[in-house]
Formats: C-alpha cells, sequence, structure tokens
C-alpha cells in the first residue's frame, strides 16, 4: 500500500494527468511540483521546515506511462527519468517520461500507509513496562520519542483495547495523556505508538515518499487534518488525511 486517492471533501471526482517527470518517480508516491522545470513533476521531499515552506504539493503517482518497470522496494512501476535523444527513443512510447497523476488539492482525502521510516516496518509497538491505576501515565521499553500534542498511543492489547488517545507529554520512555484511559493500564499491556495525531496534524513522509513517517520528531512537518487514524493491525496501519492550503500555494 502506499499513498491513494480516497475521495474528496466536496464530491469532486478525481482528475488524472499525463506528466513530464524531472526525476525518478515510483507508483505510489506523493510528488510535488518542480518549479525550476516548468511544471513537471518529482517526488515530495522531507519536510524542510515547521511548517514546510518549500514543496507544492502536485498529486500521487497513480501509474507510469512511459516504459514503466516494476521495483520490488517501491512494489510500484518506476518511472526514468531521461534527456537524451538515445533513451528517449527507446522509450516505449517515445520521447521524454511521462508518469500517470492524480492531482490533489486542499479538499482531496489520501489515503496512506503509516509505516516506521520505511514502507514495510510497521509503527513502534511496545509493551507496557509500568502501568498506572488512573489511566494517564504508562512507561514502555524506549522508543523514539513522541511528540507533544501530536502523537497517539492505541492500546492493542489488555483492558484499553481499541482505545486511542492523543500524547500531551511526549517522551521515549513515559506517555502521559489528558484523557484518561477508561481502565486501569496494566504491566504486559500493548500498545501502538505513532507520531501522528487524528485532526489537526503534523505530518511527514517515510524515506521513499509513499506514506506517512510513524516517528520523526516533527521539528519540520507538514499541516494537515487527519479524517482517520486506524492502528489496529500491526503492519496495516494507515491515516486518511487532506494537505492544509499552504501546501499549495
Amino acid at each position: 500500500m502506499a499513498f491513494t486517492w480516497a475521495g474528496d471533501l466536496n464530491g469532486a471526482a478525481p482528475v488524472v494527468k499525463k506528466m513530464q517527470v524531472a526525476a525518478n518517480v515510483y507508483q505510489g508516491q506523493l510528488l510535488r511540483w518542480d518549479v525550476n522545470a516548468g511544471g513537471s513533476v518529482e517526488p515530495v521531499a522531507v519536510a524542510a521546515a515547521g511548517p514546510d515552506t518549500t514543496s507544492i504539493i502536485a498529486g500521487i503517482c497513480s501509474g507510469i506511462v512511459t516504459s514503466p518497470t516494476f521495483d520490488a522496494t517501491y512494489k510500484g512501476d518506476l518511472g526514468t527519468y531521461d534527456t537524451t535523444q538515445a533513451t528517449q527513443i527507446a522509450n516505449d512510447p517515445v520521447g521524454a517520461c511521462l508518469a500517470e497523476v492524480t492531482l490533489v488539492t486542499p479538499s482531496t482525502l489520501i489515503k496512506a500507509p503509516v509505516v516506521k521510516d520505511t514502507v514495510g516496518t510497521a509503527p513502534e509497538r511496545k509493551a507496557c513496562t509500568t502501568g498506572s491505576s488512573d489511566g494517564l501515565t504508562f512507561v514502555v521499553a524506549t522508543i523514539d520519542t513522541t511528540v507533544s500534542q501530536y502523537s497517539t498511543v492505541y492500546c492493542s492489547s489488555g483492558a484499553n483495547r481499541g482505545v486511542y488517545r492523543k500524547v500531551t507529554t511526549g517522551a521515549t520512555t513515559t506517555q502521559t495523556v489528558l484523557v484518561a484511559f477508561p481502565y486501569d493500564i496494566a504491566v504486559g499491556d500493548t500498545f501502538c505508538i505513532a507520531n501522528v495525531g487524528i485532526g489537526l496534524a503534523h505530518l511527514d513522509f517515510d524515506t521513499q515518499f509513499q506514506g506517512i513517517d510513524s516517528s520523526p520528531a516533527l521539528t519540520n512537518y507538514y499541516v494537515a487534518y487527519v479524517h482517520e487514524l486506524n492502528l489496529e493491525v500491526a503492519g496495516q496501519e494507515y491515516v486518511i488525511f487532506s494537505f492544509s492550503p499552504r501546501h499549495f500555494l
């Protein structure tokens, strides 16, 4: 699973265009406009500021038009950027490499896997080592630090199974929430922990730009609204979100 179109807040149908690429692109990647290449597209970059002010979101690579080749790592087709006469004559169809791009706007709903650093690696899922009787704190073995107000813990086993809570004080071990878990937290209860939050969210991408990274420090980030967050099944975690309009200017 990678980035996919999941609907539109205004009910609009997807708009799909064939666009020239300015770098190698893979099916399922989120793309940005290459502002130096006259309307071409390339893979989005990791956030360059908090919030990002560099990338202008273009769309999702939903297919490769020109000489697609399957890539096992990216689990989708590759479109190879080329500029010479020889490579373009060898292309099918002849010419510069084109990708099929599903355009993204501020009202576009996007479904994306939540992964730890790279597609195929699930977010951290750890057992509680110190519980609590008030449901407000618990301790897990060391993880990549959570981010206050922008991380989520999901109880995947124990009395609170199925309950999500936003982390109010981020840390590498002790997790604190504002709204208590309804039941006591016991040693051995397991939690999926991701630096993604429902509602107004700060997000960044995995190394392949095919999903949302669960563990960045979010010093740099994109602003988004997360409409759905699902951390229930290990290896199948996902979000449905829309971007803030600021990333289309």
